[in-house]
C-alpha cells in the first residue's frame, strides 16, 4: 500500500502567550515571555521557584484545568479546520491520540482530600482518611485521563481509534506522529492528536522541585529566569497549556479545498534505557531519534533549515541536545539553526510537544525563526547557532521538533511547509 501523505489542516493552542493562533505568532516574533510570577498562582512561602508561565485567562474555578485546555485547544482546530463545530467525515474514520500528564487527579481532589488526610508534618492519617471515605458528601466523581477523549467523542460522534499518551514531556509529540500514521496507513481519514498540561499548582511545582529541574533563580524578573543554553542556566520554568492538530490524508484534504497549514513528515522514537531524570550523556537517545525522523521523512540533515530545540534550560540536557545534534547534523557552521521556545513559554510537560509542533508551523508559514530568549552567556558546550535574543527571518520549508522526556523517551517530528 502507498504511504498516504498527512497534511495539517487545523490548528489549536492554549499557551501563556494566549489561545489565539494571531497572537500567538506576534509574540514569538517580537520575542516576548509568557512567564510570570508563581506568587500570582498560590502562596509560595515555601518554595524557592520565582517564574511560571501561565495561560492569562486560566480559571482557577475549573476543577480540572489541564482538561479544559486539551478541549479548548481541540474544538479550536476542529473550528480552524471544517468552519464549523462538526468533523466533514465519515465517523469511524476519524481518531483521537491526545496525550496528558501523568497524574489522573485534579488538583483540586488532592487537596481537598489527600492534603485533608495529613497531620501538621505531612503524615498520613489513616484514621481521617477512614472518616472522610465514610461520609461520601465531599467526594467527585473520579478523573480519567482519557476524559478530554471520550468527551471530544461525544460531542463529535467520533467513532474510529482514541488513544492517550503518557509519554512524559515527549507525550504530545508521540501523539501526532503516531497519528500520522494512522492516516498513512488507511487507519483513519483525519486524526486528531495532540496533547494537554497544567501543573503550575503546588504538588506539580513540588514534584519538579525535589527532582532538581526548575530554576531557584530569584536575582531577576520572572521574564528572565528561563535561559536555555546560557551558561546561567540551572533549570526550567514550569508552563501549561494545550495545542491539538487536525490531521488529514492530502487527497481528501485537497478535495474539500481544505488550507493546508503543514505536513508531518517523520516520526523518530526511542528510548535512552539510562535513568529517569537524566539523558544519556552521549545523547544516543535523540541522535536516534533525530536519525529516525530523517529517514522517516526521507530527507537529508542538510535539508533542514530550522531544529525547535526540547531546550529546557536545565545544565545536562542542552549541552547533552547540543552534542546530539552535531551527531547528526554536524558542528557550528553546518548544523540548522535551532532555538528553545521553552525560554518563552516554560515547559508545559505532556503538551510541550504538541505546542511547539504548532510554534513550528508559524516559523514556516511566517518565514520567522522564534529567538532562544535570554541566551546573554553562550555556553561552550552549546555552541551552536541558537538565534540568541531576537527573532530571525529565514526561509523554512523543512524543520524538525525535538522532545525528550523523563524517563528518557525520546521523540522527533521531522515537518514540512505547505506545499
Amino acid at each position: 500500500m502507498d504511504r498516504r501523505e498527512v497534511w495539517i489542516t487545523g490548528v489549536g493552542i492554549v499557551c501563556a502567550h494566549g489561545d489565539d493562533v494571531a497572537t500567538v505568532a506576534e509574540a514569538q516574533r517580537e520575542g516576548r515571555s509568557g512567564a510570570v510570577a508563581l506568587a500570582d498562582s498560590f502562596d509560595t512561602t515555601h518554595f524557592d521557584v520565582l517564574a511560571a508561565c501561565r495561560v492569562p485567562d486560566a480559571d482557577p474555578a475549573i476543577a480540572d484545568l489541564k482538561a479544559d485546555f486539551g478541549l479548548r485547544a481541540a474544538r479550536a482546530a476542529i473550528s480552524d479546520a471544517f468552519g464549523e463545530d462538526a468533523i466533514d467525515c465519515r465517523p469511524d474514520l476519524v481518531g483521537v491520540h491526545l496525550a496528558s500528564g501523568l497524574v489522573s487527579t485534579p488538583v483540586t481532589e488532592a487537596e481537598d482530600e489527600l492534603l485533608a488526610s495529613m497531620d501538621a508534618e505531612g503524615r498520613y492519617q489513616h484514621a481521617a482518611a477512614a472518616a472522610r471515605l465514610a461520609d461520601p458528601s465531599p467526594w467527585r466523581a473520579r478523573h480519567f485521563t482519557d476524559r478530554v477523549n471520550r468527551t471530544l467523542t461525544t460531542d463529535y460522534g467520533i467513532r474510529g481509534p482514541s488513544l492517550v499518551n503518557h509519554g512524559a514531556c515527549a507525550a504530545s509529540a508521540v501523539a501526532i506522529g503516531l497519528g500520522a500514521r494512522w492516516i498513512e496507513r488507511g487507519t483513519s481519514d483525519v486524526v486528531l492528536a495532540g496533547g494537554y498540561e497544567s501543573m503550575i499548582h503546588p504538588f506539580g511545582v513540588l514534584s519538579f522541585g525535589m527532582l532538581g529541574a526548575l530554576s531557584e533563580r530569584q536575582d531577576c524578573s520572572p521574564a528572565e529566569v528561563s535561559r536555555p543554553f546560557d551558561a546561567t542556566r540551572d533549570g526550567f520554568v514550569i508552563g501549561e497549556g494545550g495545542a491539538v492538530l487536525v490531521l488529514e490524508d492530502a487527497r481528501r484534504a485537497r478535495a474539500r479545498g481544505a488550507r493546508c497549514w503543514g505536513r508531518v513528515l517523520g516520526m523518530g522514537t526511542s528510548m535512552d534505557a539510562y535513568r529517569v531524570t537524566a539523558p544519556a550523556p552521549d545523547g544516543h537517545g535523540a541522535v536516534a531519534a533525530m536519525r529516525q525522523a530523517l529517514s522517516k521523512a526521507g530527507l537529508g540533515p542538510d535539508e533542514i533549515d530550522y531544529i525547535n530545540a526540547h531546550g529546557t534550560g536545565t545544565p545536562l540536557n542542552d549541552a547533552t541536545e547540543t552534542a546530539a545534534v552535531k551527531q547528526v547534523f554536524g558542528g557550528k557552521g553546518e548544523a540548522p539553526p535551532m532555538s528553545s521556545s521553552k525560554s518563552a513559554l516554560g515547559h508545559s510537560v505532556a503538551a510541550a510537544g504538541a505546542v511547539e509542533a504548532v510554534l513550528c508551523l508559524l516559523a514556516m508559514r511566517d518565514g520567522v525563526i522564534p529567538p532562544t530568549l535570554n541566551l546573554t552567556h553562550p555556553d561552550p558546550d552549546c555552541d551552536l547557532d541558537c538565534v540568541p535574543l531576537e527573532a530571525r527571518e529565514a526561509e523554512l520549508t523543512h524543520v524538525v521538533s525535538n522532545s525528550f522526556g523523563f524517563g528518557g523517551v525520546n521523540c522527533s517530528l521531522a515537518l514540512g511547509a505547505t506545499p
